[in-house]
């Protein structure tokens, strides 16, 4: 693992490998809590970025949706990748991709190999965004320090409603050259997206297994970078570095294959808060759309229920969950997304 400092503060090392990125993350002290103690907690009021449930090792349904799911999808998500390092490198000579910490890391790993591949040393940072507090400012600071004359491309795996997109536009300074891109936007909220389908990108079934051994990223106080813990005990089941090199050589072997974006949704998020509201539901952070962040809601909260829009072999994983945990299903052909997961009311 690679390491480095910031004013000779020492940053977190990554189990990425060497090269492939810098994370703008530090150690510290933050509140270890249960799923139940930390949603009790965020009713009361307390921010999300201040609490951490420990990770434990991936269970079999999360190692079997993460392998069907790159054996199902590898070969399409190659394309729409190497279609999207295209776009960006020709539409950004001085580009610095800046990943969205974690779901956004591994896409910024794979775009920064990519494009050394074509010639480009384009430098790759991981930064914190958190709902509610926006991105890490400090972490902002240091790499307009570095590269004062860049485009600044953000990168993240998948959209939802668009939270983190608004929370990321909301966070930057006006006059700041930069742009937002995804690899599946369903919510049509990217400036670029290499496709708008809501397709099950593999390391959404995962957590710091497959994001260099990092956890949720938190709050340290002001003035300080955002932290994350490393997650050394996982370390026998990290795919992070493996990820990356599947997903490059895919993208490589499928260069110049025919992909489209399709169009671009409209106010898809309405149409999945008015399905909820037939529900009872009417707060917002109680739904989750996407099968990404679905997939999330089946990981780290206590979904309610669970609507789909078709039976979809990216969404058999979500299926199976239901039924074992007695979560009631109701399919919605009008769906935007190909799921939408909502939570327990209890559990905002």
């Amino acid at each position: 693992m690679s390491q480095s400092s910031v004013n000779n503060s020492p940053l977190l090392t990554s189990s990425f490998a060497p090269g492939d990125v810098t994370v703008l993350l530090e150690a510290g002290d933050v509140e270890l809590v249960s799923i139940e103690r930390k949603e009790a907690l965020l009713r009361s009021g307390r921010s999300y970025g201040t609490l951490l449930t420990p990770e434990s090792a991936p269970s079999a349904w999360q190692h079997d949706t993460f392998e069907a799911a790159l054996t199902r999808n590898g070969e399409q998500i190659g394309a729409l990748l190497s279609r999207l390092s295209a776009t960006l490198l020709n539409a950004y000579p001085d580009a610095v991709y800046v990943s969205l910490a974690r779901a956004g890391t591994p896409i910024g790993c794979v775009l920064r190999r990519l494009a050394w591949r074509a010639g480009r040393d384009v430098a790759h940072y991981a930064v914190s965004i958190i709902r509610g507090e926006g991105l890490d400012t400090q972490a902002l600071k240091i790499i307009q320090d570095k590269h004062p004359a860049s485009t600044l491309i953000f990168v993240d795996g998948w959209s939802g409603k668009g939270a983190i997109a608004a929370t990321l536009r909301a966070s930057l300074p006006p006059g700041l050259p930069w742009t937002l891109a995804t690899v599946c936007d369903p919510a049509g909220v990217a400036d670029y997206a290499a496709t708008y389908a809501d397709l099950l990108l593999p390391h959404a079934a995962l957590n710091a297994t497959v994001s260099g051994l990092l956890s949720r990223t938190f709050t340290r106080g002001q003035g300080q970078l955002h932290g994350a813990r490393l997650e050394e005990d996982l370390g026998l089941h990290d795919v992070s570095a493996e990820y990356v090199e599947r997903l490059v050589e895919l993208a490589v072997s499928t260069n110049g294959f025919p992909v489209s974006a399709g169009p671009r949704p409209i106010a898809p998020a309405q149409t999945a808060m008015a399905l909820a509201s037939e529900l009872g539901i009417a707060n917002p952070n109680l739904v989750k759309p996407s099968v990404g962040e679905a997939t999330r809601v089946f990981l780290r909260r206590r979904p309610q229920h669970l609507l789909l829009r078709e039976d979809h072999p990216d969404t058999r994983h979500l299926l199976l969950l239901a039924h074992q945990r007695g979560v009631a299903v109701t399919f919605h052909p009008e769906l935007p997304y190909l799921a939408a997961a909502i939570i327990h009311p209890g559990e905002s």
